[in-house]
C-alpha cells in the first residue's frame, strides 16, 4: 500500500489558488504559437495584438513577438498578466532589455478575468491561456468569446 503525500503548496496550485508560477508552465507551444502567427499573417495581417493570461515570466510572450517579427508583422503588441510578482518584473526587464520599435509589450499584475474584462472587445488577436479552455457558460469562458480573438489554449 502506498501512501499519498499532500503539500499545502501543491494544493494551492491545483486549485488555481498559488502566486508561485507552477501552474504558468503550461500553455500553448511555441510551434502553436508560431503556426497560429503565421496563418494570421498569411491572411493580410500587418499588425497583432496578443494577451497572454498567466504568463509568468513573460518568456511565452517575448518569444511570440520575436517570432511575429520574424513573420514580417511591422506592429506587434502584447500584454502578459499573472499573480506573480516577480515574473512580472523579470518580464518588464526582459521585455526593456529586448525593445524593438515594431514591438510594444506591457506586463502587469492582474487576475486573468480581470484582464480579460478591461480588454476591449476584438482588441486581442490571439490569446494564450496556461489552462485548458473553459465551458463556455463559465465566466471566464463568456469573457473569451466576447473578445472574439483566437485562443490557444492548453493541450
Amino acid at each position: 500500500m502506498t501512501a499519498t503525500q499532500f503539500s499545502l503548496g501543491g494544493l494551492l496550485r491545483r486549485a488555481g489558488l498559488s502566486t508561485e508560477p507552477g501552474g504558468s508552465r503550461h500553455g500553448p507551444c511555441d510551434a502553436r504559437i508560431a503556426r497560429a502567427l503565421a496563418e494570421f499573417r498569411n491572411h493580410g495581417h500587418r499588425s497583432v495584438r496578443m494577451l497572454d493570461l498567466d504568463c509568468a515570466d513573460g518568456s511565452r510572450l517575448l518569444r511570440a513577438a520575436e517570432k511575429a517579427r520574424e513573420l514580417g508583422f511591422v506592429s506587434i503588441e502584447g500584454r502578459g498578466v499573472s499573480l506573480w510578482t516577480a515574473g512580472v518584473r523579470h518580464a518588464r526587464w526582459q521585455a526593456e532589455l529586448a525593445t524593438h520599435p515594431s514591438t510594444d509589450l506591457h506586463f502587469e499584475i492582474a487576475e486573468p478575468i480581470a484582464a480579460l474584462a478591461s480588454e476591449h472587445d476584438g482588441a486581442a488577436d490571439l490569446i494564450f491561456l496556461s489552462e485548458p479552455m473553459p465551458y463556455p457558460c463559465s465566466p471566464l469562458g463568456g469573457a473569451l468569446a466576447r473578445l472574439g480573438g483566437k485562443v490557444l489554449a492548453e493541450g
